[in-house]
């Protein structure tokens, strides 16, 4: 009886991790799982098809007739080409399912980042959790998804490395930075994690030369140094080499952007996602002074996390990831546990949870081909484009920079006026772009409206309102999405 009683109670126990690592995997998935609306795919799928045609890279801008011939360094362009091999193959549903296995991909990493520090479960499943919520914005199909997946490996293995003070599993980061470098311009980010490592080290060799008691792991210096140069050396090894770098620094000193582009606007803590991420920097922030001894690497991680997350809400994993790694690796004295084994049935079992969960999810939020057309129709100036190319009406195009590439993908006889690539414009033509579109004073001035024979409105554009009574311009068509409006004269 006995026997019985505990089997039925280790029963209950397997059930309950099944049901709350299903859940945990099922956040990410779920969010993950909504129509295309992201703004920028639809350039990106034009850059991965003249990638594809034409098998090479782009180092001068071919689309906007207003930029042609500028120098254009795009560092995605493995990412475009993927995802227009995707989009070929597979249509919208290819994407969704992209953005879907991305998720699902960066919760496990996330997960085993914290599951090295042996929590307890429930502890370690709510921890993983509430980084996957505060991530939740950023599953969309864009190339930080890789540099989160990449972060979280990179994390890993530095935290191997610190915890086992053997540098070996560090060689593997020359290879990553290698495939970072030609996906995502954030491996800069890597690097910068990298370098507080190496200035670890370097401080923690002088002050224990100097008889200092300092608690962190004696990592080589030397070998250190030669990781880190060989990651550099890596990120070189891509189309654009050190170009690369160049647009780095051009990207840093353009920070009048940031006044411009939604996801590049600071935490407003209007959204649960933002103070979820408050609350795990408060929480790794307690556990650090919890120590009562001051942790270098940690510390130091935690500070950039910050810098660089309430700055840009679109940077917030870094904070998450450096947060949750924090925690779990501050606790793992407090719990002096083994990570918890998983045989091969349970992980089938929670593994077919999953996938059938996300099966029935797809079906309740219509994820089919005509059902996310429908939704781009909703979101985009889809009848506008048909109607421009019924009538054959010609350009110049004047155009938002939000809808910019939806034209470059649907449109690219009638090039833009402006798009969501930022390279090649630059800020002032960006901020013009973005004051004419609000109405602003002199918004009548504008060279591209002047010079433009053919303008598509977004329906709520304050701009919109101003044209439609404007005695030199006329309506010549219009929808519940957008307008087509042209000079009168």
């Amino acid at each position: 009886m006995q026997s019985f009683i505990t089997t039925l109670r280790d029963s209950e126990l397997v059930g309950r991790r099944v049901v709350l690592l299903a859940l945990l995997y099922l956040i990410p998935s779920f969010q993950a799982m909504l129509p295309i609306d992201d703004t920028d795919i639809w350039w990106r799928l034009r850059t991965g098809q003249w990638i594809v045609e034409n098998h090479a890279v782009p180092v001068k801008d071919f689309i906007s007739p207003y930029t042609t011939g500028r120098p254009w360094i795009e560092y995605s362009w493995s990412f475009e080409a993927l995802v227009y091999a995707l989009h070929a193959r597979w249509g919208l549903v290819g994407l969704v399912y992209f953005i879907v296995a991305m998720a699902l991909i960066i919760a496990f990493v996330a997960h085993q980042l914290v599951r090295r520090a042996a929590l307890p479960f429930p502890f370690e499943v709510a921890l993983v959790g509430l980084a996957l919520a505060a991530m939740k914005p950023l599953m969309t199909p864009r190339p930080w998804l890789f540099t989160i997946l990449f972060f979280s490996l990179e994390l890993m293995i530095i935290a191997h490395a610190r915890q086992s003070e053997r540098s070996r599993l560090l060689w593997f980061l020359p290879l990553l930075f290698f495939v970072w470098a030609n996906i995502h311009i954030q491996f800069v980010y890597g690097l910068a994690v990298l370098g507080l490592l190496f200035a670890e080290a370097l401080l923690t060799t002088f002050m224990r030369w100097r008889s200092y008691e300092v608690t962190a792991p004696q990592l080589p210096v030397k070998l250190l140094l030669l990781v880190s140069l060989a990651c550099i050396g890596a990120t070189l090894a891509t189309p654009y080499h050190f170009l690369l770098y160049k647009q780095i620094f051009e990207y840093v000193v353009e920070a009048g952007a940031f006044q411009y582009i939604t996801e590049l606007h600071p935490m407003f803590f209007r959204s649960a996602n933002n103070w979820i991420t408050l609350l795990l920097t408060l929480a790794a922030a307690f556990v650090l002074g919890w120590q009562r001894k001051w942790l270098p690497y940690p510390t130091l991680l935690l500070l950039v996390g910050a810098l660089v997350a309430f700055r840009a809400r679109r940077d917030a994993w870094f904070l998450v990831l450096a947060a949750i790694w924090i925690i779990s690796d501050c606790l793992r004295s407090s719990f002096k546990g083994s990570p918890q084994g998983w045989n091969g049935s349970q992980i089938a079992v929670s593994a077919a949870v999953v996938a059938c969960a996300i099966y029935l999810f797809s079906l309740r939020r219509g994820i089919s081909e005509e059902q996310l057309q429908t939704a781009v129709e909703n979101k985009f100036p889809v009848r506008a484009v048909e109607y421009i190319k019924a009538n054959r009406l010609t350009g110049p195009l004047f155009n938002d920079y939000t809808w910019g590439g939806f034209f470059i993908w649907r449109l690219p006889e009638l090039p833009p006026s402006i798009d969501g690539r930022l390279t090649p414009y630059g800020e002032k033509t960006l901020g013009r772009s973005v004051n004419t579109w609000e109405g602003r004073p002199g918004w009548d001035s504008n060279p591209e409206l002047l010079r433009a024979r053919l303008i598509v409105a977004n329906r709520d554009a304050p701009l919109t309102s101003l044209l439609r009574v404007h005695p030199r311009y006329k309506t010549i068509y219009e929808d519940h999405v957008a307008f087509v409006i042209i000079p009168s004269g």
